[in-house]
């Protein structure tokens, strides 16, 4: 039987690239644009896994904060780091301007946080993942 994706595998994948593309960029800057996009959609991603799993409709977009709100309303954790609710807004904005616009640049600096801060934000909807199977193991 074959392992369906689900948005969480999604997000973890695209921090995957992120990660193998911040790691192979050389000395090309412009690589770091594609590292934010791909930045934004783990956060997106997961952000829309853990509304989805509380049975929360979501609408198709990319703005994070409007996500963070929608999960705010419906009073679903979200496990953001305070880095991400924080700076929604930004990641936001990398989901468009990293691809679109001429002559836009991520700071060095803000991917390598970023990078920390899904990378934690992931681990932390996983390990919560794996105390609610192992929970519900124990009450089965």
């Amino acid at each position: 039987m074959a392992h369906e994706q689900t948005l969480y595998d999604k997000a973890a994948s695209n921090l995957r690239n992120a990660r193998l593309v911040f790691d192979n960029r050389g000395d090309d800057d412009a690589q770091l644009n594609f590292v934010g996009y791909h930045l934004q959609q783990a956060t997106e991603l997961a952000i829309k896994y853990l509304l989805e799993q509380s049975g929360v409709e979501y609408p198709k977009t990319h703005d994070i904060d409007q996500l963070v709100r929608l999960a705010a309303e419906a009073d679903v954790a979200l496990l953001l780091t305070e880095y991400i609710e924080d700076h929604a807004e930004m990641f936001s904005q990398w989901e468009a301007k990293s691809r679109y616009v001429i002559g836009y640049s991520i700071e060095q600096r803000k991917i390598e946080r970023a990078l920390e801060e899904v990378d934690s934000y992931l681990a932390d909807i996983a390990a919560r993942e794996r105390a609610d199977m192992e929970h519900s193991q124990e009450e089965g």
